[in-house]
């Protein structure tokens, strides 16, 4: 256990640390908002749990959850089906499972589990994939897709499918089947848009506050005036960006937040109390932890020893990034918003463990690189 515990990732394990303090922080600036007075406490407790669950991963060997891959993807296919049947609704969404001292939100844990899943196949696969190993590999991803879609969680399904078509890009395809993946994506993109536009028969794929969401970014202006629609909260949350200016309001100062002008602060908008707090000097250095992670991600892809790390890394990598950038987007008005967390700044516990899972993975793979007597 102490050798594996030398042989740790301690820029990644701090720097992780470090972006977590710093979301709690500004939660708990967010309380002079009335916001729930406990969800500071709350977001510690639960970073304390994911930092030991991240120990316990990081010992492990991750080869073992190769083998597991089916066992997990199953028990979290049941969850989301106790989800649709039994969870509790907020916000016009039924998302989480309450558990009364926790709130377990499925979808969430999904994010690792499907890394897990993919990588598992596509490992014993990687530079021979065939076209029906891509449709097998569709197919299973249907039912956990279909189930968050129901909840719905749009933003979640859209982070599963970014990690899975990353992964498939890394699995050393041939030229033909470069062409089948893109020319899919491309007919993907398209089905989306008629949708949005309600051209039939694909209009009941989107549900129509996640049209509205769509039809806002497209023009941003046609829905400021009514409090609560999605163009006022984009343009609450850019004021709120725009007034940090270079050095920021303080924590707890910031007029947007503390006036409760920014809508949701806490989860999606998050990155927009951050910079109201921290101004542009914070965003930079914010930027550049996120930068520092997905870099140590790069290397231990690089570093790691079997097919199965190195697809886990990617994935990981995947999932982070997209969450990173699409997050921020939607908070400058760049993305629709989608109700994606910011890696281990937004509050929410199941996000937080999910994030530090991620890291946990990591670290093992970068403790495995060799092998290690005891």
């Amino acid at each position: 256990m102490l050798t594996k515990l030398r042989s740790f990732d301690f820029g990644l394990l701090i720097t992780s640390a470090l972006l977590t303090f710093s979301g709690i922080a500004v939660i708990y600036s967010l309380v002079f908002a009335e916001v729930v007075s406990n969800l500071a406490l709350k977001q510690l407790i639960f970073f304390l749990v994911a930092l030991l669950i991240m120990f316990l991963l990081a010992t492990f060997d991750y080869r073992i959850f190769s083998g597991a891959s089916w066992y997990l993807y199953l028990g979290v296919i049941i969850l989301l089906v106790l989800v649709d049947l039994f969870g509790k609704t907020t916000g016009g969404a039924t998302r989480w499972i309450d558990l009364k001292i926790f709130q377990l939100q499925p979808s969430e844990f999904y994010k690792f589990v499907s890394i897990i899943f993919m990588s598992a196949f596509l490992s014993r696969r990687i530079g021979r994939v065939r076209i029906v190993d891509l449709l097998y590999m569709f197919l299973m991803l249907l039912p956990p897709l279909f189930l968050i879609l129901v909840e719905p969680d749009l933003g979640t399904a859209l982070v599963i499918i970014f990690t899975w078509f990353v992964l498939i890009i890394f699995s050393r395809l041939s030229a033909k089947q470069y062409l089948f993946i893109f020319g899919s994506l491309a007919i993907i993109i398209t089905i989306f848009f008629l949708s949005v536009y309600k051209i039939k028969p694909f209009t009941p794929l989107l549900k129509d506050y996640q049209r509205t969401r769509v039809e806002t970014l497209i023009h941003p202006s046609k829905d400021k005036t009514y409090a609560y629609k999605q163009g006022y909260n984009v343009a609450q949350a850019q004021i709120a960006i725009g007034s940090g200016g270079i050095f920021g309001q303080g924590l707890s100062h910031g007029s947007q937040s503390q006036l409760q002008f920014l809508p949701k602060p806490e989860t999606d908008f998050i990155f927009s109390s951050f910079s109201e707090a921290f101004g542009l000097i914070g965003d930079l250095i914010l930027f550049a932890a996120y930068i520092f992670l997905l870099f140590r991600t790069v290397d231990i892809a690089k570093v790691a020893k079997d097919n199965f790390g190195y697809l886990l890394a990617v994935g990981v990598g995947a999932t982070l990034t997209f969450q990173i950038i699409i997050n921020v987007a939607m908070n400058i008005g760049l993305a629709p918003v989608t109700g994606i967390p910011l890696p281990f700044i937004s509050a929410g516990g199941s996000s937080l463990i999910t994030s530090f899972v991620l890291i946990g993975i990591l670290q093992s793979i970068y403790i495995h690189r060799k092998k290690i007597s005891f």
